[in-house]
């Protein structure tokens, strides 16, 4: 006689990020990776992504800035054929040069090497150092200044900002496999569940809806994860009883399957 055995927790190693209070926590790799997915299929998501298509990229940047891309990369610069074909299967198969490609765009997308130089702070030298991959990290607080400007770009070309820069309010309904506890191995509780966010008593702040929208134009996917468990573990009414959130505490999500966001 067949057993039927609860689905498994994920084997994966979790990710560790800072939720929306700026506590260090870990979220589990399948519900970050449920977030990547919906970053691919959700309407409300689309264009909220750090990452473009190779085809963008060329529009970009460019056949001469993925060359100069590869090349940056130490690698030999492709031929037409081969840009065709990087455009074509949406894929650029060196790890190293589709990173380069896209911070040349990102900078390209910013106004250009001396426009970011202007806005972080920094000298148009060091711009094209990190540009060019000879330097992976900006210094002092101009990684982080970067790292909002194209977040914030990001949001403002997918339609989440209002004309004056102000966040839209997120409306969130997300499905996923979960566990409740409240501090013991007997309080945990298994199963999917559908949160719908829009109609509970405390729907997602202007600041949430920034924050989510920021890590998802930054692609930290954990970062978002951690952001609705932080929201269903305090304001959602069916789980007002774990009002400790952490990593012993509170509401988590094991997988994610769908996230559905419209932006009002």
């Amino acid at each position: 006689m067949a057993l039927h055995l609860p689905t498994p927790r994920s084997k994966s190693v979790p990710q560790k990020t800072t939720g929306l209070d700026g506590m260090n926590v870990t979220v589990a790799a399948a519900a970050a990776e449920g977030i990547a997915r919906a970053q691919e299929t959700s309407r409300g998501l689309a264009g909220l992504t750090a990452r473009v298509s190779v085809r963008q990229l060329r529009r970009e940047i460019g056949n001469d800035g993925l060359r100069q891309a590869a090349i940056d990369a130490g690698r030999t610069p492709p031929s037409d054929r081969t840009l065709r074909r990087w455009v074509q299967q949406d894929r650029i198969p060196h790890a190293e040069t589709a990173e380069l490609a896209q911070r040349r765009a990102a900078i390209s997308r910013l106004g250009g090497v001396d426009a970011v130089a202007q806005r972080i702070g920094r000298s148009s030298s060091s711009v094209r150092k990190y540009m060019s991959g000879k330097t992976n990290e900006l210094r002092n607080d101009a990684n982080s200044k970067l790292k909002e400007a194209k977040a914030t770009d990001t949001m403002r070309k997918a339609g989440v900002l209002r004309p004056d820069g102000t966040p839209k309010v997120a409306t969130i309904r997300v499905t996923g496999r979960v566990h409740v506890r409240n501090g013991d191995e007997a309080g945990y509780d298994y199963r999917t569940r559908t949160l719908d966010f829009g109609n509970s008593d405390v729907p997602f702040s202007a600041e949430e809806s920034r924050q989510i929208a920021a890590a998802l134009a930054n692609d930290d996917q954990a970062r978002v994860v951690a952001i609705l468990e932080r929201h269903a573990t305090l304001d959602y009414p069916e789980n007002k009883g774990f009002d400790i959130y952490g990593d012993q505490f509170g509401f988590h999500f094991d997988a994610i399957d769908k996230l559905d966001v419209t932006w009002h």
